[in-house]
């Protein structure tokens, strides 16, 4: 290891959530080269204050065996956050690779039964951390436009959902400025184990077109979309039939009906037929 190796690997343990900014901003090749003379157990402590789209995409850059021993050293939060980046095969692959027990605890908290928020929930979306500046953010919205939405959430290095900011209030806003100084703390959150039939008559769809789904640990698991959430139930109308839901539809009528919103003909409507949806709707301006 020569002495850059050395001053960037010390800086790296000393500092590790800025090295973690710079690490984010870089193409994924090259911050997997930065670290590649470190030891998996160091990687491993850095990446704990990485974002997981980020973490997941340094990964890529090594041997499986290698990205599973790092996999392995992480916590079971971070580690849950980084697989569900990965499609079914490669988390497989990496699971298999890593110590057993620790393998079936993860493969139990990724896996949520098909009706349930967390699995509906896409964890893709762009998030951002709290601490770098708009036009940072800005840097990594254009580098990663395809995973950005009107609502970017903002999780921070345990990657808990901490806020949300609007795309066009980002757009707006003063370079300089972090984004704690300008995201909406009180966020509107879904649990990930909450059941389909119970998430669509979420009061929250009246306002916001996607809503941020959550763990019980307060993880940040991605982003549902209103209209996934029709389409799903739509797929599956056959199973709910509204003779078996008539009780819990009339208890929901009764705790949301002073809010003003139709959305209990919304549900029944997603379980008496099986046409595809409307026009998605235009996005709120309001996350």
């Amino acid at each position: 290891m020569n002495l850059t190796q050395q001053l960037r690997q010390a800086f790296i343990q000393e500092h590790p959530l800025e090295a973690a900014r710079y690490v984010e901003e870089l193409p994924a090749q090259s911050a997997g080269d930065m670290l590649h003379t470190m030891e998996p157990q160091h990687i491993a402590a850095f990446l704990e204050y990485c974002l997981p789209g980020p973490t997941a995409e340094i990964l890529k850059q090594y041997p499986p065996a290698t990205s599973a021993l790092i996999l392995s050293r992480l916590s079971s939060r971070s580690a849950r956050a980084v697989l569900r980046q990965y499609d079914a095969p490669t988390q497989t692959s990496l699971l298999d690779q890593i110590d057993p027990a620790m393998g079936a605890h993860l493969r139990r908290s990724i896996n949520l039964p098909d009706h349930t928020a967390g699995s509906l929930a896409d964890p893709h979306v762009l998030t951002l951390p709290p601490d770098i500046t708009v036009a940072q953010a800005l840097q990594r919205v254009s580098q990663t436009i395809g995973q950005a939405i009107y609502y970017l959430y903002i999780i921070d290095h345990q990657t808990n959902l901490r806020g949300v900011i609007l795309m066009k209030e980002l757009l707006g806003a003063e370079p300089t400025i972090t984004l704690s100084a300008i995201m909406k703390q009180d966020v509107n959150a879904i649990p990930a184990s909450a059941n389909a039939l119970d998430i669509v008559a979420h009061p929250a769809w009246a306002q916001y077109d996607s809503l941020p789904v959550i763990d019980q640990d307060h993880t940040f698991i991605g982003a549902l979309r209103h209209r996934t959430l029709r389409q799903f139930l739509q797929s599956r109308s056959a199973e709910y039939q509204p003779a078996f839901l008539s009780d819990a539809l009339l208890q929901l009528w009764e705790a949301y009906s002073l809010s003003g919103i139709g959305l209990m003909t919304a549900l029944g409507d997603a379980l008496t037929t099986s046409t595809p949806p409307g026009s998605p709707r235009k996005e709120q301006d309001t996350p």
